[in-house]
């Protein structure tokens, strides 16, 4: 199976909108950042190389993406996108990548997980909880910066923030090495909750999600940071 990403009248089509929040409770089903997992109880809860639970940033549920994206993810699934954190240690040259090989080996060695799967009961075994918070989509971004002179490209406010849609904004490479994944959106460490702002390690890093393009229950994407 493979996802597809046309012009969708109902959802995103083909411009990318900012993502704002609202709290939510913590077992809500909802497009949402942090709260409690649904991971079943006969999938083991992600670990890092390293042996340390790795703490859920995203829930999705695949029947949002189908409609906003217009993909072809099974239906009443979850996306789970986990990520290695740590309040009192380094740790943010384990979830960055910007093109290098051995950064993609690390993220794909279980630093940060992204899993694709059906709803269990509510779940957490990290050592945190982020409080949630529901995806509210807003505005449409023009971020074809190809269309504007030179001379001032300084004087343009360019988008740093939360979206969604088939274009990211400040991704820092133009090829990535990701052909069999497609960009799903990004998260900006800055919008996650008071006392998460370091979920990322620095606030203003963007953490990336993309999505196998061959829908694949033990490889369904990748998701890394950035510094801007």
């Amino acid at each position: 199976m493979k996802l597809k990403n046309v012009e969708n009248k109902d959802g995103v089509e083909n411009m990318s909108v900012e993502i704002i929040f609202k709290n939510v409770e913590n077992e809500s089903n909802v497009p949402r950042l942090g709260g409690y997992s649904f991971l079943p109880e006969h999938i083991d809860w992600p670990l890092n190389p390293d042996g340390d639970k790795l703490t859920l940033v995203l829930c999705l549920p695949t029947d949002f993406l189908n409609k906003t994206l217009d993909l072809n993810l099974p239906k009443a699934h979850l996306l789970s996108v986990f990520t290695t954190y740590k309040k009192d240690d380094y740790f943010l040259d384990l979830i960055t990548f910007h093109g290098d090989k051995e950064e993609l080996k690390n993220i794909k060695e279980g630093f940060t997980r992204v899993l694709l799967h059906e709803a269990g009961d509510i779940r957490n075994e990290s050592d945190f909880l982020i409080p949630a918070q529901e995806f509210i989509l807003g505005d449409e971004l023009n971020l074809d910066l190809e269309e504007v002179d030179e001379e001032n490209l300084d004087d343009i406010e360019i988008y740093c923030g939360s979206l969604i849609g088939p274009k990211p904004s400040l991704l820092q490479i133009e090829n990535i090495g990701l052909d069999d994944y497609q960009f799903c959106l990004q998260i900006y460490g800055g919008d996650f909750p008071e006392g998460f702002h370091d979920i990322f390690s620095l606030s203003d890093s963007i953490g990336y999600l993309f999505l196998n393009k061959n829908v694949d229950q033990n490889d369904a994407g990748v998701f890394f940071t950035q510094c801007t």
